[in-house]
């Protein structure tokens, strides 16, 4: 894998150049201890030090609310829309960068969708390794610390001003190079990257999974009965905000809506969330998981066996994201995942 290395200095060059392509994307602080990705601008602060973004990533490729159908009900047809803008992620963790991916092979498993892929393909990812670990992250335990694939650039911070950059795919190496040439790597740049690492790591590793996340669905399978469903469900608001903070979280629902003159409609999707009364809710008013236990269950579930089953990995990346949003502070996997270990082991 080729290496570059890139001096700050250099950076507000390169991101001109880019943003002539690209909209480009990079994190920011918004409010003391948050941050979030915002559009990058002339002169503005990248924070290279954030632990974690608010939101994640999956907006870019999932939006919130998306239209994905217009129809004319005169003539009776139909047309597809695909919004697909070219952007460009700056700075994107390693547990978010392994979201993404699991995403992708969700979202092509049965029927592609076709929206999501147009954005994926348009979507430009230069990763960075954190030079933060967010308290309640943990990451590191569930095999999210490190993405091989992915992205089209990885960039490590090796000194105050010096990045060490890996090239991912060609896209990536050509955007590095559009400004000129880069210095190569040398093999003390590389070991600097890799001390740099495994640093991280170790920081890392101090706070996760006490069990190899592999073991996961196995546990899990003996835990539908469980007391800690209903302990922990009793206090749930159904806001749904750990859904919507999770970056592995793509459920939606779809509607349509007629325009005014009852002509033309459109038909649209939008973020759901499991954990809301209303997602399991059916024709003729019943609801299969009606109560908060189930529905608790059920997310604990999804993240740790059915995802498992269908791709061989947890539907949560450990980011901690959750946790830092449920004002309840029930939604805590490591929490749930460590006591079960305990008990099932």
């Amino acid at each position: 894998m080729s290496a570059y290395i890139v001096y700050q200095d250099q950076l507000p060059g390169l991101f001109r150049l880019w943003a002539k392509i690209y909209k480009v994307h990079v994190p920011v602080q918004t409010a003391p201890g948050f941050y979030d990705f915002a559009p990058w601008e002339p002169g503005g602060e990248v924070a290279w030090d954030y632990d974690l973004t608010v939101n994640p990533l999956k907006r870019f490729l999932l939006p919130p609310r998306e239209d994905l159908v217009v129809f004319d009900a005169r003539d009776y047809t139909a047309k597809g829309v695909f919004e697909a803008p070219q952007q460009l992620l700056f700075g994107v963790h390693p547990y978010d960068l392994r979201a993404v991916a699991q995403l992708d092979q969700l979202m092509e498993h049965g029927s592609p969708d076709k929206n999501y892929r147009r954005r994926r393909d348009n979507t430009v990812i230069f990763a960075m390794e954190p030079l933060r670990i967010a308290p309640d992250a943990f990451w590191s335990t569930m095999g999210a610390g490190r993405a091989d694939i992915g992205f089209d650039l990885y960039w490590t911070k090796i000194g105050p001003a010096t990045f060490f950059v890996e090239v991912g795919t060609a896209r990536g190496e050509e955007l590095l190079l559009a400004g000129g040439e880069v210095e190569r790597a040398s093999a003390a740049h590389h070991e600097a990257a890799r001390r740099t690492r495994e640093a991280t790591r170790r920081h890392a590793d101090a706070h996760g999974l006490k069990f190899p996340w592999q073991e996961l669905a196995r546990v899990m399978a003996k835990a539908w009965d469980d007391s800690i469903w209903r302990e922990k469900s009793s206090m749930c608001l159904a806001c749904g905000s750990c859904n919507l903070v999770c970056p592995t979280c793509y459920c939606f629902d779809i509607r349509e809506e007629m325009d005014e003159t009852m002509t033309r409609g459109r038909r649209w999707r939008q973020w759901d969330a499991c954990m809301l009364p209303s997602f399991a809710l059916v024709a003729g008013g019943h609801n299969f998981r009606a109560k908060h236990l189930e529905r608790y269950r059920h997310r604990y579930f999804r993240k740790g066996k059915y995802i498992f089953d269908m791709i061989g990995e947890p539907g949560c990346v450990g980011c901690g994201r959750c946790i830092k949003a449920c004002t309840a502070r029930i939604a805590n996997p490591l929490t749930v995942f460590n006591r079960l270990w305990e008990e099932y082991a």
